[in-house]
């Protein structure tokens, strides 16, 4: 599908969709612990949608109303499982069949097979699972015989690595794995919040997580709004002002809710209240600098900022993009390009500045969230630039384009360019 995006005048009021980090995490292990669980506010993302779909693979019933979903499991080990190209539910689920010592072939889409699991695998053979990849890049697994086996994990990839170690480890009584490198560190809380929310004690002794007791479990959750999909309106709102997004939690666990204090540094027009912030125009803005090691999410929308703001930004540790759903390192070049900006590469980051601003006819990129950022770049140029794949954008954020509308863009929809 192809639309077109006029400026419109641009203000209002808008809700962060659904968190699908959580979501993901509580659908998955609900299914594979037999812990019954009502999920509320669900936005039902393809991602989310995918980790629904595997909790059914698993024997789980699943009962809609509206935006709630209650999983009643009765766990089965499933023959096949389907991850799309979803890379949370795909490390998970590695980590909770192991656990539930399944033997399941794995299927999705193949660009997903294409990033990085290996290292998560190896220290899942350790513990006594078996792994046979198949033409497509994907495994079937046995762990018939996996165990309480000690094993110290590379996660210098993928902090999801760690989450799905943490997983497997949590269907023993007591059991500990250790890390020997992590990125995005913080990811880990959400994994460890799921965990406890299911009843599992967590302790972490310097590079080890230890599984020691049990907690009283909830069994109804409301999934707090997503950080990383609210960062295209809080930019906008950077350029525009007077746009209010509710349902962002204030003492988030969410490692996004921390672009927040990155554009307040460089901005300071963000305000925050308990459970909404307000975003008026910048007037200035500073260098804004970004970690990728750190918010990964966050970089293809951050770049739009270095495009039309004249201290640019700084995006440290790019390298990681290439690995994500798609090469954004060099779709983030090719939009910044395409916009009128400038990128320099230096040996361990790169400054996006402005040129002079151009005004694309069409762009088309299979990356949810480069299809957003550029929109959001084509609104603050005041372009009139068609967009193509846009169906992407359901990976993350399927409200997107309503609630753009809600705050004045005009939305022309075509079939063909």
């Amino acid at each position: 599908m192809i639309i077109e995006v006029k400026p419109g005048e641009i203000g209002g009021i808008v809700e962060a969709p659904s968190s699908k980090s959580f979501t993901q995490r509580y659908v998955l292990y609900s299914a594979f612990s037999g812990k019954p669980v009502t999920l509320r506010n669900i936005s039902y993302c393809d991602d989310e949608l995918i980790a629904i779909d595997i909790a059914k693979s698993c024997n789980a019933h699943i009962e809609y109303q509206k935006r709630d979903i209650k999983i009643t499991p009765d766990f089965k080990c499933p023959k096949k499982i389907y991850v799309g190209e979803s890379g949370t539910s795909y490390r998970l689920s590695l980590g909770l069949l192991a656990g539930r010592k399944c033997t399941t072939e794995i299927s999705g889409k193949p660009a997903l097979a294409k990033r990085p699991v290996e290292d998560l695998i190896s220290c899942l053979e350790n513990t006594g699972s078996i792994f046979y990849k198949n033409s497509e890049g994907f495994y079937k697994i046995d762990a018939t015989n996996s165990g309480n086996v000690y094993c110290t994990l590379n996660a210098s990839k993928s902090s999801q690595f760690a989450s799905a170690m943490l997983f497997y480890y949590s269907f023993f009584k007591s059991a500990c794995f250790g890390i020997d490198s992590m990125v995005s560190e913080k990811y880990m809380d959400i994994t460890v919040k799921t965990l406890e929310d299911f009843g599992i004690n967590i302790k972490r002794e310097n590079n080890n997580f230890i599984i020691d007791g049990y907690l009283k479990s909830k069994n109804d959750i409301h999934i707090e709004g997503d950080y990383s999909s609210a960062s295209y309106f809080m930019v906008l709102g950077i350029f525009t002002g007077n746009i209010l997004i509710k349902n962002l939690k204030k003492n988030s666990l969410q490692p996004d809710s921390g672009i927040i204090k990155i554009l307040n540094d460089a901005a300071g027009c963000i305000e925050i209240f308990d459970d909404y912030i307000k975003i008026n125009k910048a007037y200035e803005i500073k260098t804004v600098v970004v970690d990728v090691s750190a918010t990964p999410d966050f970089a293809p929308v951050a770049s739009v900022i270095g495009i039309f703001s004249k201290n640019g930004v700084i995006i440290k540790n790019y390298q990681r993009l290439e690995i994500k759903e798609s090469n954004r390192y060099l779709n983030i070049l090719d939009m910044v390009e395409k916009f009128g900006g400038i990128a320099e590469i230096k040996d361990d980051f790169m400054f996006i500045h402005p040129g002079g601003i151009k005004n694309p006819d069409t762009l088309i990129y299979s990356d949810h969230r480069m299809v957003m950022s550029a929109i959001i770049a084509g609104i603050i140029a005041g372009s009139k630039t068609r967009y193509g794949d846009i169906e992407a954008i359901n990976k993350s954020y399927p409200s997107f384009l309503n609630d753009l509308k809600k705050l004045g863009a005009d939305i022309r929809f075509n079939t063909e360019i």
